[in-house]
């Protein structure tokens, strides 16, 4: 946009700064699931990669703060590589679309708190059941976007501790990618449900959140995903009456989502980056209720993985 704050004459390169960016990469099977995540400020960046046993509700994180300039995040996805490299601490994202592939690996040097823990995964958007979403959403009243690209497929890979190794297969493993970029207000909420995984033998993933401006319920990316068939979701509203380890409530009003997020395990931390000031929880719980796609197929959920996401930005 030549100019996002009106009709003011700022450069470009000014109004630039402005421009965030969050890339997301969620993995789930039947053992395990997690999130490698990257978020770019331009002039602060973090990753935090966190991952939880399904079975022991064990939760392992790794965090590192970015210096400015070192991220290289995408202007494109056809054949870019974000990446978070250092003695201890290595990310990377590889996205390879024009061969309809995304890859994700870590490699993360244990401590007295943390174990040494390794990741190799590949998710394959050319696999039957695979599906991609790309939006731009304008910002009527405040004169900005948000430009996304949100894509889930069959994934699979293996996962090492330092106690043992698990392989992922295609047959358990589900992927979801979720990239977005957009002009941050100076204060921003945000909240953002994902969840993944398998339902009736069909890949089933969501992404349902509210937006970086009030114009959410006008505008938003909210979206099903079903065996490879995209329905776009109406907007809806996130309370959670009992706090953030308390059930979430996902609603909407035009009866195609009613549900239940109920917390499991959180992983919370604020962080304070020259002017910026984060306070993020990450959320691993389970999904009930009901979902109703475009057909009107009804999606009854019970114990449905996956990941809540509350954030809070002051610039």
């Amino acid at each position: 946009m030549p100019r996002p704050f009106g009709n003011l004459p700022v450069p470009e390169f000014i109004t630039n700064v402005r421009i965030m960016g969050i890339m997301r990469f969620v993995f789930c099977d039947s053992r395990n699931i997690g999130e490698i995540e990257f978020f770019d400020a331009g002039y602060f960046s973090f990753m935090e990669t966190t991952l939880w046993n399904r079975k022991t509700r064990h939760r392992i994180a790794y965090r590192r703060l970015i210096p400015p300039g070192i991220i290289n995040f995408p202007m494109g996805l056809k054949n870019n590589v974000t990446a978070c490299r250092s003695l201890k601490r290595y990310t990377r994202i590889h996205t390879r679309l024009q061969r309809k592939i995304i890859h994700a690996d870590f490699d993360f040097v244990g401590s007295v708190s943390r174990p040494p823990c390794e990741g190799r995964f590949e998710m394959d958007l050319s696999a039957e059941g695979a599906a991609e979403l790309s939006s731009l959403l304008p910002y009527r009243v405040r004169r900005r976007c948000q430009a996304s690209y949100q894509a889930t497929s069959v994934l699979h890979g293996w996962l090492g501790t330092g106690f043992d190794d698990h392989h992922i297969t295609r047959a358990g493993g589900v992927g979801f990618f979720d990239v977005r970029k957009a002009y941050f207000s100076l204060r921003t909420r945000m909240s953002t449900m994902i969840g993944l995984g398998r339902y009736e033998g069909r890949i089933l993933s969501f992404q349902l959140g509210n937006s970086v401006t009030r114009e959410d319920f006008q505008y938003n990316d909210n979206v099903l995903f079903l065996d490879g068939k995209v329905c776009p979701l109406p907007p809806v509203k996130i309370t959670r009456p009992f706090g953030v380890t308390g059930e979430w409530i996902i609603q909407d009003t035009e009866s195609m989502v009613d549900l239940v997020f109920t917390p499991v395990s959180d992983s919370s931390r604020r962080m304070s980056a020259f002017v910026l000031r984060t306070d993020y929880h990450t959320v691993y719980g389970t999904y009930s209720g009901v979902l109703l796609t475009g057909d009107g197929e009804k999606i009854i959920l019970k114990g449905y993985p996956g990941i809540g996401k509350k954030v809070r930005l002051r610039i």
